[in-house]
């Protein structure tokens, strides 16, 4: 019984590998790089500095892009949440879902691989 029960512990392990791995290519897939630069450069580049690989914050104190994406935690489901929840020093942007697909694939694209 104990086999059994370790086969199984198993075989989900490894479906639930395979469906996270799934996930992530997908969710890289969801938007356009270029438009998420664009959407950057005309909403986000005034506090944060979105192109440079320089990791150090800017003058404003927002993170550059570059140290977002290189955090250890950063993946699309959590930048989807930070970007959807309040912040006292990020003005309240109303985005939608495409633009928001958009600048987390490009912001992930600056991730060191």
């Amino acid at each position: 019984m104990y086999t059994k029960v370790r086969t199984g512990l198993a075989a989900v392990t490894l479906v639930y590998g395979l469906l996270s791995a799934a996930a992530t290519v997908a969710a890289a897939e969801l938007g356009d790089i270029d438009a998420g630069l664009k959407f950057a450069t005309q909403n986000c580049a005034e506090c944060h500095n979105i192109t440079s690989r320089n990791p150090v914050n800017t003058a404003s104190g927002a993170p550059t892009f570059y140290a977002i994406a290189n955090t250890s935690s950063s993946s699309w489901t959590k930048l989807s949440f930070w970007m959807l929840s309040s912040h006292p020093k990020m003005p309240s942007l109303m985005i939608e879902t495409q633009d928001l697909d958009n600048i987390i694939t490009y912001i992930l694209s600056l991730k060191d691989q």
